[in-house]
């Protein structure tokens, strides 16, 4: 990962310097008949016009293309922002003290995060509706609350702490909420299906209502993911081997969820659950393939991403075309992650060469390479939008030696 640290003017100059525009040189055209040319790639910084407020890092990037994370202020220290519209903006903050963090944004630009206040010790959850002020959501005698995810039809999801827990050897308690604050609706409380359980981690909100989360037992080491869709809970089925929880896990609108789950021996797994039935990776590459921990790897008709010993790298799977192999880079030396996918079959990742990470892309069976912003040594994609475009992060040298990183969207044409 990007070292993140405090820089001094000169390096912020420099960083400015490489926001601009970076189009990469158009290939030449096929020399063999029937051949396509290489296609043309465009980098362009999440900043605003000006250069002010160039994003650092995303946190979660909705299909649409609005986004949310961390960007430059002009004091030169990292603050919570938002990109919609080719435009970065701050948020206004709940409260004068404390801090507030953005954890999701919807397709219309509304937002979602909490705000801590430290005198009190307590955080609350917070939606900012489109353009408008920051509100409380899920207010009473939580102890803390966190809004992590939003969808288009203005659904929140909303995990909460009722009580302080000295212990950190134990569960704190709490519940996980669905919400819609534009309404008069009361909040709806996701129960675990285990009536012993304390506490529900979130996991995902899909676009259909779906919940992926995981139910907190007090003396368990680690929760059970379950499925919640309108009042219905559906524990998943346990792939064969797997003691530990599934990481990563994701939900599309149909309600279909995957994961990776660890297995006994320490190996992970990566598992597709339709409600009835569970395909286990291990029947393709012997017990050892992943999801990846973040982006977006589960498409909208059920297509999947990761990585997999069975395929030496990257793959795609489809449940009609099952596990195949992502084409890679020559250079690409030690290992290349596919780490996102959109609905039309689009994904993009990186990939490792002896100068360092290289995000590419793939398109109609076919890789490209991204390359690097003029001045960058680094890149890197996680997410992709419903367009094709994809959206990571550069790292540029400092007069220090370190790096610091900078947003990019990048068009491959």
């Amino acid at each position: 990962m990007p070292e993140y640290r405090h820089i001094g003017r000169r390096a912020l100059l420099a960083g400015a310097a490489a926001g601009g525009i970076a189009a990469l040189a158009p290939q030449p055209a096929a020399t063999a008949a029937g051949r396509r040319p290489a296609p043309r790639v465009v980098a362009r910084p999440l900043a605003n016009p000006d250069g002010s407020l160039p994003m650092t890092f995303l946190s979660y990037v909705h299909p649409a293309g609005p986004a949310v994370g961390r960007a430059l202020g002009p004091d030169g220290e990292e603050v919570q922002a938002a990109w919609r519209g080719a435009r970065v903006r701050r948020p206004r903050a709940l409260h004068d003290a404390g801090a507030y963090t953005l954890q999701g944004v919807n397709g219309r630009g509304a937002l979602v995060g909490y705000h801590y206040l430290p005198d009190e010790d307590r955080t609350h959850a917070v939606v900012w509706a489109r353009g408008g002020a920051p509100r409380r959501v899920l207010a009473g005698d939580d102890y803390r609350a966190w809004g992590t995810h939003i969808d288009d039809r203005g659904r929140v999801l909303v995990r909460t702490q009722t009580e302080y827990q000295a212990d950190p050897e134990l569960p704190s308690r709490g519940g996980l909420y669905v919400l819609r604050p534009a309404t008069s609706a009361a909040p709806v409380r996701i129960t675990p299906p285990d009536p012993e359980a304390v506490n529900a981690a979130a996991g995902a909100l899909g676009d259909g209502g779906h919940v992926v989360a995981g139910q907190v037992r007090f003396m368990a080491w680690s929760p059970d993911p379950f499925l919640w869709h309108d009042g219905t809970v559906t524990e998943l089925t346990r792939l064969t081997g797997a003691y530990r929880p599934v990481f990563g896990a994701g939900v599309n609108a149909r309600g279909l969820v995957a994961g990776s789950a660890e297995g006994d021996t320490g190996e992970w797994r990566a598992f597709v659950w339709d409600g009835e039935r569970l395909t286990d990776f291990a029947r393709f590459d012997g017990g050892t393939s992943s999801v990846p921990l973040d982006g977006r790897f589960l498409s909208a008709r059920g297509e999947l991403i990761g990585s997999s010993r069975a395929t030496d790298g990257p793959f795609r799977w489809s449940p009609g075309d099952g596990l195949r192999p992502l084409p890679t880079l020559p250079d690409a030396l030690y290992g290349t992650t596919a780490t996102a996918l959109n609905d039309r079959g689009d994904a993009a990742g990186h990939c490792y060469t002896e100068a360092g990470r290289r995000a590419v892309y793939w398109r109609h069976g076919r890789v490209v390479d991204l390359g690097l912003p003029d001045g960058a040594v680094e890149s890197e994609v996680s997410w992709l939008t419903h367009t094709g475009e994809a959206l990571g992060t550069a790292s540029f040298p400092t007069p220090s030696g370190g790096t610091v990183s900078r947003c990019y969207r990048w068009t491959v044409h």
